[in-house]
Parts: C-alpha cells; structure tokens; sequence
C-alpha cells in the first residue's frame, strides 16, 4: 500500500509529527546508493513539469506559480520519501529509541 502521510505508519503512530520525521530521515540515509539515485531521478520526474511551467511565464504572472511550486514541493516529494524509507524503517526507529 502506498503511505501518503507519517501518520498512516504503524510503527510510528505512537511519536510525534517531529520524531517520525525524524526517524524517516534517519531511515532515508540507511538507503544504497542506487536506491538514492533512483529516488531523486523520480523526485525529479515529478518535479520537472512544474518547474518547465516557470519557464513559459514571465512577471507578475509568475508569482502565482511559484507559490503553487513552493506547496506542491512537500505534497509530491514527502509520500515518495516516505515509501523509500519503509525498507529500513525499524532500525531507523531502534536507533532513535537507543538515542533518546
């Protein structure tokens, strides 16, 4: 099933928004190095149409699509981040048991 949000995570539903962001941090730095390539090509992949959109406009007109740029940033990436830091996520949560 794919986690769209922090709190959809079993493991973690008992820690607060900060400690599970925290621990899906620490379990995204126990990724491979192919796995963080991959996730930053898909990452890109979703990102670059929005940003080929801030090339057609120009002035004013282009506030209001940084501002929908600067939103969707966290909506789109956070779900895919999440999704790779699942694999290592019970020992990113033992190490952050150990560390607090």
């Amino acid at each position: 099933m794919f986690t769209f949000f922090s709190s959809q995570l079993t493991e973690l539903k008992h820690l607060k928004i900060r400690d599970r962001q925290a621990v899906i941090a620490d379990s995204l730095t126990m990724l491979s190095p192919s796995e963080r390539v991959l996730l930053r090509i898909i990452k890109l992949l979703l990102l670059s149409p929005l940003f080929l959109i801030f090339t057609v406009f120009k002035g004013w007109i282009l506030i209001p699509f940084l501002i929908l740029g600067g939103l969707c940033y966290p909506l789109l990436t956070t779900p895919i981040e999440i999704n790779f830091a699942k694999k290592n996520l019970s020992e990113a949560l033992k190490h952050y048991d150990k560390g607090a």
